[in-house]
């Protein structure tokens, strides 16, 4: 192989690693990750028959996320008084799609109980949303509920279950992470679960048209009611 050619290869290559780890460090684009941060004050606080509390974040718990942009809310149903905890931040794609909760729980002394399931949600205008959703249980501590925690990640208010947000998400500068928990007394089984109605699931229902009128808004403009 002629050497000029050799020579043209490793510079293309190494265009190419630097684009790739530009894009995960976020890099060129910090001005795009304060504007999709920005995006999130359009997240309504309350909704349909549901109201909200913010919850304080601790800034380490953001540093360590790298989070440009977050809601921290606790949504309560004024009809029948289910409560959700709702987590959503947004950053550079390579932080917020490395960060998976199993590493983020296991700090708090949970641990996974079985394997993470993935779910779909079927929205009124019948678009489809999927997420990851597994069951946290604390063994070492007595009086502390298991939960019932719920993730996705998603751009301008589209959402999935990806296993692989880093690749997937890859050529977007800033992406979006949304929790969804909810405490979850008793252990559920198949056939307890297909009999019962999901509160997380009907809560994503209502809940993510609205988020996604906030995150589809272009920059500078409210969302649309």
């Amino acid at each position: 192989m002629p050497r000029w050619l050799i020579l043209t290869i490793a510079v293309v290559g190494l265009a190419a690693a630097a684009v790739v780890e530009g894009v995960f460090s976020n890099r060129w684009h910090s001005s795009d990750a304060h504007a999709a941060a920005a995006k999130l004050e359009g997240v309504p606080a309350s909704f349909g028959d549901w109201t909200s509390t913010d919850i304080e974040m601790a800034p380490k718990v953001l540093k360590v996320a790298e989070a440009t942009g977050h809601i921290s809310r606790i949504y309560t149903n004024r009809k029948n008084g289910t409560q959700v905890s709702v987590l959503m931040l947004c950053g550079p794609t390579g932080p917020i799609g490395a960060h998976t909760p199993e590493v983020c729980y296991a700090g708090s002394g949970y641990e996974m109980a079985g394997e993470p399931q993935k779910k779909t949600v079927v929205l009124p205008d019948q678009s489809v949303v999927t997420h990851w959703t597994v069951r946290f249980e604390k063994k070492s501590t007595v009086g502390e509920l298991p939960q019932r925690v719920c993730w996705m990640w998603g751009v301008d208010g589209d959402w999935h279950a990806s296993t692989n947000p880093r690749a997937e998400f890859a050529l977007h500068s800033t992406l979006y992470k949304l929790y969804v928990q909810r405490a979850e007394p008793q252990p559920v089984t198949p056939t307890a679960a297909a009999a019962t109605p999901d509160p997380i699931q009907e809560f994503l229902t209502e809940f993510l048209p609205e988020v996604k009128k906030a995150l589809a808004a272009p920059v500078g403009h409210p969302a649309a009611k």
